[in-house]
């Protein structure tokens, strides 16, 4: 399986956001990540609709919405206006996921579950048949340019683990202090959509970080 990479902009430099979307695309990456906070599921916030809707339109790739946020459901229309081919939410902040992921599927997009750092795998498991990919952090989710927790490799290795057994054709994402030093530890371990931030935008060379990236 071919392994995605996707910038995370919560890295970029806001000062100038289209050059920098820009870089990423002519890179040759495969999708923009954007990750999504309210200040109530995690002691941050970012990207807003108002300010996502100052961009978007200059994103030319797919895009990949991380929703860190309470009560999703609630305001899911908002971020499917945005047409993302991506989209995950936390099981533990929505009410009802199944109906949720019912949602979004609804409009065309293929949707995740996040499985936060301090999260089990077996949070997820009723519902793994229904999903499109796992995202799995390798941080604590809230902030951009913490330390990779190697730990949670054990995560991906037992949704493969799954996968293979279940028979189930589910892409693991992963997200959270990653470079070109501890990726292939992640494909290795069953990762095929690989999300990072500082490691791409303050490269020296984006397109040779990319390939890097990919394994």
């Amino acid at each position: 399986m071919k392994v995605k990479v996707f910038p995370s902009l919560l890295a970029a430099d806001f000062s100038k956001i289209e050059s920098e979307i820009k870089k990423v695309q002519d890179a040759g990456v495969d999708a923009i990540h954007l990750d999504v906070m309210d200040n109530k599921y995690v002691p941050n916030t970012s990207f807003p609709i108002k300010q996502i809707k100052s961009f978007y339109k200059k994103i030319s790739l797919p895009i990949d919405i991380h929703l860190m946020i309470e009560k999703p459901e609630e305001v899911i229309e908002q971020y499917l206006q945005f047409n993302p081919s991506f989209l995950s939410f936390h099981v533990e902040a929505c009410s009802e996921p199944k109906k949720l992921i019912q949602k979004i599927k609804e409009k065309g997009c293929k949707v995740g579950l996040a499985v936060n750092a301090g999260i089990p795998v077996s949070s997820i498991l009723p519902l793994i048949d229904l999903i499109d990919f796992v995202l799995v952090m390798t941080v604590n989710a809230g902030f951009g340019g913490q330390k990779f927790m190697k730990e949670n490799i054990k995560k991906i290795r037992e949704l493969n683990k799954i996968k293979k057994e279940k028979k189930l054709f589910f892409e693991i994402e992963v997200d959270g202090g990653i470079n070109t030093e501890n990726v292939s530890q992640l494909i290795d371990a069953g990762a095929s959509m690989i999300v990072s931030g500082t490691t791409i935008f303050k490269s020296d060379s984006v397109s040779n970080t990319i390939k890097k990236l990919r394994g």
